[in-house]
């Protein structure tokens, strides 16, 4: 138990997740086109001649005004209609190539196996196994602020074992957590992904055996002929009420672990 080190979880945890969103949301630019109207010129009218003539000059002047005036609202309706279809044809292409990507990336299998190597004080007295993961990402992309993310859903195990007898307090009684004790289980679900290449960030929440709980994992590394993926990272698991099988209640629990996942893309 020497080897293990008591970390603060929850602030761990924060800057983790403080970390992922500032290196994955990506604001778009957006940009704006504004029709402006030229300039107006006076107009300057010389007439000669009779009443007659300077009634015939300034009906064609009004005329010609009425024509000058039609034709700049024209021009600016055409410039206005062609923003409308330029920003739809953006708004198109852009739904095009997300739906696109989101088929080119299919379904995705991610089998890990990893192991806890810091816990928060309620585990600090417990030995820990190897824990196996698996987990299914559907071909649904969604998008924003510039952050791609898909849904999934996993489910994995977790076991631990006490090593060290304790006298623990709960309800107003004295009980012995005795060695051997396990806190054991399955973990089940519900992920948001945002793959990044070779890389991957998730979070989910869900139950962490009897008990709610969240996780958020980070994991980078290679592809082999764009269908398998190997990643090494780290994950961090928190259970919110987290009780022995000698029901024991252990409070909050949470470990983080290395991890290796071999990712499968079909």
């Amino acid at each position: 138990m020497s080897e293990r080190m008591i970390i603060s979880f929850f602030i761990r945890t924060t800057q983790f997740v403080l970390w992922v969103c500032l290196s994955t949301l990506i604001l778009v630019p957006s940009s704006s086109l504004y029709a402006q109207d030229p300039d107006d010129v006076d107009d300057v009218e010389e007439y000669w001649g009779d009443d007659e003539e300077y009634e015939d000059e300034e009906y064609e002047d009004e005329y010609l005004d009425d024509e000058e005036y039609e034709d700049d609202e024209e021009y600016e309706d055409d410039e206005e209609y062609e923003e409308d279809e330029e920003d739809e044809d953006d708004d198109k292409k852009g739904n095009q190539k997300l739906s696109d990507d989101a088929e080119n990336l299919g379904y995705t299998i991610d089998l890990a196996v990893g192991s806890p190597r810091f816990v928060n004080p309620a585990l600090n007295n417990w030995n820990s196994k190897v824990d196996l993961r698996g987990s299914i990402e559907f071909p649904v992309l969604m998008q924003f602020l510039g952050a791609r993310f898909r849904f999934g859903a996993e489910v994995g195990t977790f076991n631990f074992e006490n090593a060290i007898p304790q006298i623990v307090e709960q309800g107003g009684e004295k009980k012995q957590l005795a060695p051997g004790d396990t806190y054991s289980g399955i973990t089940a679900m519900g992920l948001m992904s945002f793959p990044a290449g070779p890389g991957k960030i998730k979070i989910g929440a869900g139950i962490v055996g009897s008990a709610a709980g969240f996780m958020m994992e980070a994991s980078y590394g290679f592809r082999i002929g764009g269908i398998l993926d190997i990643r090494g990272g780290i994950r961090s698991t928190e259970a919110l009420s987290a009780e022995s099988a000698g029901a024991i209640t252990l409070g909050r629990a949470g470990w983080m672990d290395g991890q290796v996942v071999l990712g499968i893309n079909l």
